[in-house]
């Protein structure tokens, strides 16, 4: 449990440190330790699956942090599929930029591709 906590504690941290609304997931124990804190809540998680390579994802970066910095009632996740390949494997996020929402730990939703309307219009639809 003691783990946990401190990776909460690290993720909040690295937040806070980068000015940013959205988590830069850099480990899968980061990961588990966001995903698992989320399966207990109600919240929105926005999970940006992105990568180095993706021009899209590029573009899309200032405007998911946009994004984010409206929407403090869901958390924002980053993901780089080359570096957490088995989390992008098990979202089947296999076009990019693609973003998965999720809620007590199960996917509800989806956009696919630099959408940046459609990507509000379903944070909306699920933020509370």
């Amino acid at each position: 449990m003691g783990a946990n906590v401190s990776s909460m504690h690290d993720v909040h941290s690295s937040m806070e440190t980068n000015n940013s609304f959205v988590v830069e997931i850099d480990s899968r124990r980061q990961w588990r330790s966001l995903f698992d804190s989320m399966k207990g809540s109600n919240k929105l998680l926005v999970i940006d699956f992105t990568a180095a390579w993706c021009g899209p994802c590029k573009a899309m970066e200032p405007r998911v942090k946009e994004i984010a910095s409206k929407y403090s009632e869901a958390v924002f996740a980053r993901v780089d599929v080359d570096r957490l390949m088995d989390v992008a494997g098990t979202y089947r996020a296999n076009t990019l930029p693609a973003f998965v929402f999720v809620k007590r730990g199960e996917e509800i939703d989806r956009v696919v591709g630099a959408k940046p309307d459609e990507l509000v219009n379903k944070i909306e639809k699920y933020r509370v």
